[in-house]
């Protein structure tokens, strides 16, 4: 059999984004991803190598976003969560990203999603997770990025910044989409509550004054009353 008439499959860039049971993001790149119904709710899955530190993440957590590359994202965030591990390297601190709901999403990307694992599946090579759509938003105006164009003309310039970043210890500075991405705001409380020890901005839909006592921080653990209003 020739797998490679399997490359002329159509597929998109996606980067994934997770946590563990210490609140430390994870993710990676991957194209196998696809919508499986549209209903209420709506379905995807998505297939990632199985013995990545990400899956392992998602099995524990149950939950993950994905952020939708586009045709002008910058090289390097492909070489950053493509080319090396979460179990090595906090890949999101060397990228541009917002964290909703507790989870991490690309600032450059083109739309986002949040997740929640409904069910999954194991392979020889790969875990399948089928997950509904929690959540879905827009971010920047630019045309998906495309597998088969990474081959064509992203793959080269990923390996050069990834070469450059591992030589200098900084991430390059080649230009990315700019936008932040725009969520519906469904919060009722004003205001920003942020945590006075590591600098987590509250982004719940329940109004923080009306969190329970017991309520910590997601990323550091602090209580409540760690908490800032800006």
């Amino acid at each position: 059999m020739d797998k490679s008439a399997l490359f002329k499959l159509s597929y998109g860039l996606y980067v994934i984004g997770v946590k563990n049971e210490f609140y430390e993001f994870g993710g990676c790149i991957v194209d196998a991803l696809g919508q499986v119904s549209s209903g209420e709710p709506t379905r995807i899955a998505v297939s990632c190598m199985k013995n990545n530190n990400t899956p392992t993440m998602i099995r524990k957590n149950g939950e993950f976003t994905v952020s939708v590359l586009g045709q002008s994202i910058n090289p390097f965030v492909i070489s950053c969560f493509g080319f090396q591990s979460s179990k090595d390297v906090d890949k999101w601190s060397l990228v541009d990203h917002t964290v909703v709901n507790g989870l991490p999403v690309l600032d450059s990307a083109i739309a986002y999603l949040r997740c929640k694992v409904e069910s999954m599946n194991e392979y020889d090579t790969h875990t399948l997770f089928i997950a509904t759509v929690e959540d879905a938003w827009l971010g920047a105006d630019d045309v998906p990025q495309l597998y088969a164009d990474y081959h064509k003309s992203l793959k080269a310039p990923a390996a050069a910044a990834f070469a450059e970043y591992k030589q200098t210890g900084k991430r390059p500075n080649a230009p990315a989409i700019a936008k932040t991405p725009e969520k519906e705001d469904k919060k009722t409380n004003s205001g920003k509550w942020v945590c006075t020890l590591c600098g987590y901005i509250y982004d719940g839909e329940e109004p923080f004054e009306e969190l329970p006592d017991s309520w910590v921080c997601p990323l550091c653990g602090a209580t409540k009353a760690l908490f800032e209003k800006q």
